[in-house]
């Protein structure tokens, strides 16, 4: 039979081969299968990424709160300081105000009369090397004789009896500076104010004098009898008609 395809089994999937020329295929009742579609292809959403939680926040505990055992304030407002009590007194007593002299003689010795450098009143220097004289009285053959201390030497004389004679215990004669002052005087006469200073075996009042002799300033004894002031220098007593004497302002 004319135009027939060939004999064979069926083409499946696929298309059947060209015909020779001058032949054509007759359309039959045979269904030849076609090659099945691929299979649809599923898109799946990317798995989920994991996140971990965050680690939780830790808080200290607070500190413990101290336990008052009294109550608290009514107010939260501070109340002002109260002060103190005043004592009201009718008639109170004036302060007791003790005042320093304005000179006086303090016991002491060569060794000793070193503490009194800040009270002591300074009444002459050595001629030889300008240390400080300081005016002294000792007691001698019943009287109380004012003479001078070579503090620097700690060597302490009186004048008596045409000698020069070291004492040993004496008192040191300390004053306020602003309290006393030096005065010219002459031929035993005594100014107002005078510092007595000792006296004689017959109490007769001696005085602080000084004189200038072979460039010292030499502190000793005014007589008031004898009108002169007496110096112990050089193992000698030696007499002046002029001197100064020391007085009190007051």
């Amino acid at each position: 039979m004319a135009n027939l395809p060939p004999s064979g089994p069926p083409y499946v999937g696929y298309p059947p081969p060209p015909l020779p020329a001058g032949m054509a295929y007759v359309p039959t009742q045979v269904m030849y299968p076609m090659y099945p579609p691929p299979p649809p292809v599923h898109h799946h959403p990317p798995p989920p990424v994991y996140h971990p939680p965050p680690p939780p926040v830790y808080h200290p505990p607070p500190p413990p709160q101290p336990q008052h055992t009294y109550p608290p304030p009514q107010s939260t407002y501070p109340h002002p300081p109260q002060p103190d009590p005043v004592h009201v007194v009718d008639d109170p007593s004036p302060p007791t105000v003790v005042e320093e002299p304005d000179y006086e003689f303090v016991a002491a010795t060569p060794h000793t009369a070193d503490a009194l450098a800040s009270r002591v009143f300074v009444t002459g220097r050595e001629g030889w090397d300008f240390s400080p004289l300081w005016s002294i009285r000792a007691h001698h053959n019943g009287g109380l004789i004012p003479g001078k201390l070579a503090i620097a030497h700690r060597s302490a004389f009186i004048p008596f009896a045409g000698k020069e004679i070291r004492v040993h215990n004496f008192e040191v004669f300390c004053a306020n500076p602003n309290k006393v002052r030096w005065m010219s005087s002459r031929n035993g006469q005594i100014p107002s104010g005078a510092i007595p200073a000792g006296n004689t075996s017959t109490g007769e009042p001696l005085y602080i004098g000084r004189v200038r002799h072979r460039g010292s300033i030499t502190p000793g004894k005014v007589h008031p009898s004898h009108a002169c002031c007496y110096i112990s220098f050089d193992s000698s007593e030696v007499s002046y008609k002029t001197y100064d004497i020391l007085c009190s302002i007051n």
